[in-house]
């Protein structure tokens, strides 16, 4: 009987068929392209294997780390890690991936064509959902390039490569020990960040929009009608990074706004919105600690069900917090002087369920930045007596 604390071992080998030997070669080893043949599903295996023999023990800890990082990340938008197989006597070692049946973002956008089903608003929507996602678990990606971001053959943008990523500690600014490496010395623009051997979030924010700005304009029939973001791209790309954005969800937010901005809607369809929205507004009186929203789609809308059915004799919703819950996940306080018509939940939902998922998230995602503008207001400590 096996205790807590005790080794288990799997002995049984799993064993792989070769499908491509030659996917993929760079500077720190390989990639082959694998059949499991019990699940019939291809997998990438990457062989850390660096062309230099000096470089072999010198960056095997990053390709730890890269396995540490990969196993933290789960998104629509990153490759996925599915094992690992360290061999640290001899420095090496192998990550089975996700495989990625597309093209890389350069070869993507020199064939791109206005009629493809796939924008390049919606690459981009995608790429900045995958680095909010990657800069709020602490990561930094520090090798932004052509090769490291894939569009599937369905439109979904994939960032791969986490080879030199780095999990950064809150707080942490100092120099970067691979400034050098990382830092592109031929790029045709350079961030400050190249003068001063630092490299952070931020400096990824840079390198993704030199690149996107490169590759975009490089084809000289595209304007404004088939990228809509040159001006979010260009605020990326300040040379100093206090000019740039704060955060990739700050690009997001902008993202957001804008669109919902231009996005066709009737006078009709901005009542139902601004009525459900401004309800919430109102209704929430402060938050007792961080605010915390539910950015899950299907949870909104099956909260709002909830609360339809829990009222359907009545005429208004008879608690309020039974609609705030629906977006809000941490503490507030609400008032209870405002009411809102089971009806009035009824048209918005109605309305809601008939957009599609982009414009759902938007919609979401503009009334959590409404509600975001309430302050945070901590309880009162209780006191022993």
């Amino acid at each position: 009987m096996k205790k807590a604390g005790d080794i288990i071992e799997f002995i049984k080998q799993r064993d792989y068929i070769m499908v491509n030997p030659e996917l993929g070669e760079g500077s720190f080893g390989k990639t082959v392209l694998l059949k499991d043949p019990f699940i019939d599903e291809l997998f990438v295996a990457k062989k850390y294997e660096p062309e230099s023999e000096e470089d072999r023990e010198r960056f095997y800890k990053n390709f730890l780390d890269e396995i540490k990082i990969m196993y933290r990340l789960n998104h629509r938008n990153v490759v996925r890690i599915f094992n690992y197989y360290p061999f640290e006597k001899i420095f090496t070692g192998y990550i089975l991936m996700e495989y990625i049946d597309g093209n890389n973002i350069g070869d993507f956008i020199s064939n791109y064509d206005s009629w493809d089903d796939t924008s390049l608003d919606d690459v981009f929507s995608q790429l900045i959902d995958g680095f909010c996602y990657i800069e709020s678990h602490g990561i930094i990606h520090r090798d932004i390039r052509e090769m490291n971001i894939l569009v599937d053959k369905t439109g979904v943008v994939k960032i791969i490569d986490f080879g030199i990523g780095k999990l950064v500690k809150k707080g942490e600014t100092g120099a970067d020990s691979l400034a050098n490496e990382i830092n592109r010395a031929n790029s045709d623009t350079l961030p400050q960040e190249y003068y001063e051997g630092v490299y952070t979030s931020k400096t990824d924010m840079f390198y993704l929009s030199e690149l996107l700005n490169r590759l975009i304009k490089s084809i000289e029939w595209i304007d404004e009608s088939d990228f809509s973001y040159f001006d979010i791209l260009e605020k990326m790309m300040k040379k100093n990074p206090s000019d740039r954005y704060s955060s990739f969800i700050e690009i997001r937010e902008t993202i957001d706004k804008y669109d919902f901005v231009n996005l066709e809607i009737t006078q009709a369809d901005k009542e139902i919105y601004q009525g459900f929205s401004n309800f919430l507004h109102c209704t929430l009186a402060s938050f007792t600690d961080k605010r915390k929203f539910n950015t899950d789609i299907s949870h909104f809308i099956s909260t709002l069900e909830k609360a339809l059915q829990d009222n359907c004799f009545e005429d208004e919703i008879q608690n309020n917090s039974d609609i705030l819950r629906s977006v809000i996940i941490g503490a507030y306080r609400y008032n209870t002087s405002h009411s809102v018509s089971c009806e009035a939940i009824k048209n918005f939902l109605n309305w809601y369920k008939k957009l599609n998922q982009r414009w759902r998230k938007l919609v979401l995602n503009n009334i959590i930045i409404k509600l975001s503008m309430i302050d945070v207001v901590e309880s009162e400590p209780e006191l022993p007596f």
